[in-house]
Parts: C-alpha cells; sequence; structure tokens
C-alpha cells in the first residue's frame, strides 16, 4: 500500500537532533488517519518493547515503571497479568505471561532474554520481510553488544545470547575479536570499536548511528511504501528517549539505569 501524502508530509528527522520536530503521540495520531488496519498493527508491534519491560516488572511483582511509553493502557497489562480478562495482548505476550505464571521458567533463566527471543520471533513472523529483516540484525546487534560486555567482564556469554542463528553460534564460540562476524557486516567491526570506549553515552549514541545506517541502507529502492513508515518509527522512537534525557527526570532515569548496568557486572569506574 502507498503512503505517497502521508511520508510526504512528515518533517525530516536526523540522528543528531535532539528537539523534536514530531513525537511518536503525535505521529500515531496522524497515522490513524491513513494507515491499514494491518499495516497499524505492525507499526504497534514494532513499539511493544515498552510493554514487554513492563509486564516483567508487574509479574515479578515489581511497582509501575510510569516512563515507559506502552502501547498498552498499564491497566490493561495490569489485568492481563492478573488474570482477570480475556487476553488482548499478542500471541507471544500472552504466551510469555502463561508461561512465568505456570512455572515453566526455570530460576536459572533469565526472563527478560526468554521474552525477548519470543518478540523477536514474532516481528520475523509477522509477514512483512522488512521487519523480519530488522528484527534479526536487531538481534544480532544486541547479542553481539551482549557478548562483548560478557567477554570483558568475565562472565558467561552463553548465557546472554538470545536465538540460535549463526550468529550467536559464533558469539558463543569463537575467540576471535570480532568472533569472526566481521566479514559480510561491516556494522560488526564499527560496534566492537565503540564497545571498547568507556564512555557510555559516546557508546549509546554510535550504536543508535549503526542502527539508523542500517535501516537507510535497507531502505534503498523502497518509495512511500509502509517500510518507510517502519523505519521512520524506529528512528524516532530512538530520538525520544534521547530528547527525554535532557529533562530532570530523564537523566535521572538515565543515572538509575548506568548504576543498574554498573552493579550487575560490577564494572566499578567504567563510566564517565
Amino acid at each position: 500500500m502507498s503512503y505517497i501524502a502521508f511520508i510526504a508530509g512528515l518533517p525530516d528527522i536526523s540522528v543528531d537532533d535532539r528537539k523534536l520536530s514530531i513525537t511518536l503521540k503525535s505521529f500515531n495520531e496522524a497515522a490513524a488517519d491513513y494507515l491499514s488496519l494491518k499495516d497499524r498493527k505492525m507499526l504497534d508491534l514494532l513499539l511493544m518493547t515498552d510493554d514487554n519491560k513492563q509486564v516483567v516488572r508487574l509479574l515479578e511483582k515489581q511497582s509501575p515503571d510510569e516512563t515507559l511509553d506502552t502501547i498498552y493502557p498499564l491497566s490493561v497489562l495490569q489485568n492481563e497479568v492478573d488474570g482477570v480478562e480475556v487476553s488482548v495482548l499478542p500471541k507471544y505476550l500472552q504466551h510469555f505471561i502463561a508461561d512465568y505464571k505456570s512455572g515453566k521458567i526455570k530460576e536459572d533463566q533469565v526472563a527478560e532474554n526468554l521474552l525477548a527471543e519470543a518478540y523477536y520471533n514474532a516481528l520475523k513472523g509477522c509477514g512483512n520481510k522488512f521487519i523480519a529483516d530488522y528484527a534479526n540484525f536487531s538481534m544480532n546487534l544486541k547479542n553481539l553488544v551482549a557478548a562483548l560486555n560478557c567477554r570483558k567482564f568475565g562472565k558467561n556469554i552463553a548465557d546472554e545470547i538470545i536465538g540460535s542463528n549463526s550468529f550467536a553460534a559464533e558469539l558463543k564460540t569463537s575467540q576471535l575479536k570480532d568472533f569472526g562476524l566481521a566479514d559480510g557486516n561491516e556494522w560488526v567491526a564499527q560496534v566492537v570499536a565503540l564497545m571498547a570506549s568507556p564512555n557510555l553515552v559516546e557508546r549509546e549514541k554510535g550504536l543508535d548511528s549503526v542502527v539508523w545506517n542500517y535501516l537507510d541502507e535497507a531502505l534503498t529502492f523502497k518509495y512511500f511504501s509502509v517500510e518507510i513508515l517502519i523505519a521512520y518509527v524506529l528512528k524516532l522512537k530512538s530520538l525520544e528517549r534521547w530528547s527525554k534525557m535532557d529533562t530532570d527526570s530523564g537523566r535521572k532515569v538515565f543515572s538509575e539505569l548506568v548504576d543498574k548496568f554498573r552493579k550487575s557486572l560490577k564494572f566499578g569506574d567504567q563510566f564517565e
């Protein structure tokens, strides 16, 4: 389906933007008048990462994180976890909640990792090749970052890798600096170099640029299609994340994330 009028009216955005000319909320409100139901569901699925985080918190009896921008209202997520209404969530999240509550998730398994793998599988199976390819790239990127962190701080890499593709297999077994994955994946060398930096902000911004470059290359020869909107939404979400860091509450959240990250891996004074 072509979205010429809608795409033509969207403001240009770049990875260096800090003042947003459009928000995800305003994008979604405008998109409601243009998108087909099928495409709307695909875009919603792409934005479910905060729903995943909130559900894990609720299942673990933690207080809700009010800063998360979920697709489903908190009340709906809470009711789903409590089992007080017929499920309206995507199947992957329904199954995860059911497995968690029935005790199928073992104590030595990380709930967030299991849900992340289920989420990526849902993206790969959504029926859109662009999203499926992006999901595979995103999973590989996150796995590479996890593997580099584990190698640096003496943790078991296999415990943190999700999925079972050849990329994941190399991360678990290779002793090479780039895990033997740089050939055919130019971005791998970029990530290896970025992760060597002790500056967390520099690393995170660099990783965002890697994702933007991937999306731009993947959009070659795609004009006024839903794929343009998919990439736009992913870029806009990353910009919103950084925009929020410029507020007092955003800086507080970022500081808390750094503290949590440092304590979990016992990094010491690695952050600047």
